[in-house]
């Protein structure tokens, strides 16, 4: 009986020990954990703006046709978009360049006040293309050359930066949103008495690219009705960018 009693409390005290051991590494562990996470920061962000002159045009070309059968409206179409087309490229259009965006055939119907019931006056046939080109002083040109050949609108023109110049300008302006953060951070470390250390943590939070929309279709009726040459004058667009930025303090 006693012999079992001391086998009890040695594994009793043994236990304990563990458990002990156990709490201790813990509480080391966190300890350290906590330790590594406490920094003192300054944290910051920059925000920049750029005004950039486009290089690079989109015009949306609308061609649209209303025929008695689907398929009367959908050859119609189909001839008149090739025209279109054709035109463009003698203008100076690569094919490459013009690429459809939108088509879509559906019934038209007309409400008759005498049976008070809408009738079915024919299908009508949408055709949408986007017409890219890099040549600013032919935007008009080309507006002209499609609604001569048949297209019946001008949906917008977007103005706006190629890959390679988006790319330049985006990096410019984050650039100039880091400048300014880092200003601040000086700014701020000077007036509180401490000095910037390390970089902690850098992000992007907010970048915006926006082009200019034309949307003025006055100048289409002028080509129909005056054939006057149409004029296209392209405004700025504008890149902003914001950077967060935290510097350790010492």
């Amino acid at each position: 009986m006693d012999k079992t009693h001391h086998t009890l409390i040695g594994i009793l005290a043994v236990g304990l020990v563990i458990v002990a051991l156990i709490l201790a590494l813990n509480s080391k562990q966190t300890t350290v954990v906590s330790g590594q996470d406490i920094r003192n920061t300054i944290s910051v962000s920059g925000d920049s703006e750029l005004t950039v002159d486009p290089n690079q045009a989109e015009i949306f070309v609308n061609i649209e046709t209303l025929e008695e059968t689907a398929k009367e409206s959908k050859d119609e179409n189909a001839r008149i978009s090739k025209d279109v087309t054709d035109a463009l490229k003698k203008a100076g259009v690569k094919e490459k360049n013009i690429e459809t965006t939108q088509f879509s055939i559906s019934p038209r119907y007309q409400y008759n006040r005498n049976t008070q019931k809408s009738d079915l006056i024919g299908y009508a046939v949408t055709h949408v293309l986007k017409v890219t080109t890099t040549d600013l002083d032919k935007v008009g040109n080309y507006v002209d050359t499609a609604v001569d050949n048949g297209a019946t609108r001008i949906n917008t023109i977007n103005f706006g930066l190629t890959d390679e110049k988006k790319k330049d300008t985006n990096g410019e302006a984050m650039i100039r949103a880091s400048n300014a953060a880092r200003e601040k951070a000086e700014a701020l470390s000077t007036n509180l008495g401490v000095r910037l250390g390390n970089i902690a943590s850098v992000s992007e939070s907010n970048f915006n690219y926006i082009p200019f929309i034309a949307r003025d279709f006055a100048v289409v009726e002028a080509a129909f009705d005056t054939g006057i040459p149409t004029e296209i004058s392209p405004q700025s667009v504008t890149v902003r960018a914001t950077v967060n930025v935290a510097f350790e303090i010492k």
